[in-house]
């Protein structure tokens, strides 16, 4: 949550991930309330690899399509800024059990 402001990031383990903006009592905002969204994919031993995402067709979601997730120590880090104030956040990518 950064404010008023509360985010929600999708990362499947096919590599398409998302991310949602909404508001203090939850209800969905725009993907355009955020600009410059983009992550970085953290793998142990290899590059980062750098995604850029897009708004999504029906303007709700910020996605992207990137190399599938799958291993252990995978780091995501999302930059995005917010009434032009950029925020960072280092998530950690557990997968689910099959």
């Amino acid at each position: 949550m950064q404010g008023d402001v509360h985010y929600e990031i999708v990362l499947a383990p096919s590599g398409r991930h998302e991310v949602w903006f909404s508001d203090a009592v939850r209800n969905e905002l725009p993907a355009s309330v955020a600009s410059g969204v983009a992550m970085d994919v953290l793998r142990p031993g290899a590059a980062a690899e750098a995604v850029a995402l897009t708004i999504d067709d029906a303007g709700e979601a910020w996605v992207a399509s990137a190399r599938p997730l799958d291993g252990e120590g995978i780091f995501v880090k999302l930059r995005y800024k917010l009434q032009g104030e950029p925020h960072e956040i280092e998530i950690p990518y557990v997968a689910t059990p099959k």
